[in-house]
């Protein structure tokens, strides 16, 4: 098995894992985080960039984005 298809595998099993959902209309890997008994809610975001780096971002249900990361090499 190819090396880079076998670590795009771990990754999504890694991510399904952590509790992410892939939105396949936004075409990114996200999971819910809410406070104060759902009143607030956060979307962490894990997407695959064109050249093949992996970012997470931290942003509200209405796209605004506060947070933004590459984090390829935290993957396994």
């Amino acid at each position: 098995m190819d090396d880079g298809f076998s670590r795009e595998v771990a990754i999504r099993s890694l991510l399904r894992s952590k509790g992410y959902q892939f939105d396949q209309e936004n075409h990114w890997w996200v999971r819910e985080w809410t406070t104060n008994g759902g009143q607030e809610r956060v979307l962490e975001v894990a997407a695959k960039t064109d050249d093949g780096e992996w970012n997470k971002m931290m942003m509200t249900p209405d796209g605004f984005m506060f947070y933004a990361e590459t984090i390829s090499e935290g993957f396994t």
